[in-house]
């Protein structure tokens, strides 16, 4: 099974960003994205609705009245309908429900628990990014994922083992949510595969996203339950930035 997770911006063109997405998919990927504005969801949703069942945070948590763009970067599940969801939603306990999807998915028998996650930025929202994080730790401790995409905005400091990595969060909530995630058997699917046991302080192990003041860092995350088989994990930087993106895809292969 292929497993993607890609933040693909909500600007640019989002025909140009499938069209690339379209040439990594194989029949029984798995795809996990953010930024999905709606215009880009009824997109997807026109070239993919017959292959593919779509979980969209802003189907069950929809914008109000009054509510900014900030809440109209929705996340998305997407996977062949062959599959069965036993179960969908979004965290409803978050401060943004509407940055949080979650599927389970019934495969050939076996249940898989799929999360689509997009962190707060600390500079845009201070202490509410930490208890975002909180919320999100609360429920991977009850749901207990197999699959997590995430767009973190984090680590400050990367590692291959992610209970060091050291965090830009004005609270306990990133550290919390890495190291939950860890004590639940779940693993970095690009140390993993690549048997990363080293690192260069102030650098990240590959760059997803680059930021003008803080330069190349890794905020895109994988995360499969250790029992997975992982045949392959590779992020596609420069390619992603060509197809409109800000963040490199994270794309593995995997025996569940």
């Amino acid at each position: 099974m292929r497993i993607i997770n890609w933040n693909i911006s909500y600007a640019g063109d989002i025909k140009k960003k499938i069209d690339y997405l379209k040439g990594m998919l194989t029949q029984d990927s798995i795809v996990i994205m953010q930024e999905v504005k709606p215009y880009a969801y009824e997109y997807i949703k026109q070239l993919f609705t017959d292959q593919y069942t779509m979980i969209y945070s802003l189907d069950y948590r929809q914008p109000g009245k009054y509510d900014s763009d900030a809440r109209k970067l929705g996340v998305l599940i997407l996977f062949d309908k062959q599959y069965e969801i036993t179960d969908a939603g979004v965290i409803n306990r978050s401060p943004f429900p509407d940055r949080t999807a979650f599927a389970s998915i019934n495969i050939d028998g076996k249940i898989i628990k799929v999360l689509a996650l997009h962190s707060l930025t600390g500079c845009a929202y201070y202490r509410a990014k930490s208890v975002q994080y909180e919320s999100l730790t609360e429920f991977v401790n009850e749901y207990q994922p197999d699959i997590v995409g995430i767009d973190a905005n984090e680590p400050q400091i990367d590692h291959f083992d992610v209970k060091e990595m050291k965090f830009f969060d004005n609270g306990p909530g990133a550290k919390l949510f890495f190291n939950e995630i860890s004590n639940l058997g779940l693993v970095d699917s690009y140390v993993k595969c690549n048997g990363i046991d080293s690192f260069e302080e102030g650098m990240p192990l590959i760059k997803s996203h680059y930021i003008r003041r803080k330069g190349p860092v890794r905020y895109d995350f994988l995360f499969v339950h250790k029992n997975f088989d992982i045949n392959d994990c590779s992020y596609f930087y420069e390619e992603a930035i060509g197809a409109g993106s800000d963040h490199a895809i994270v794309c593995g292969d995997f025996i569940l």
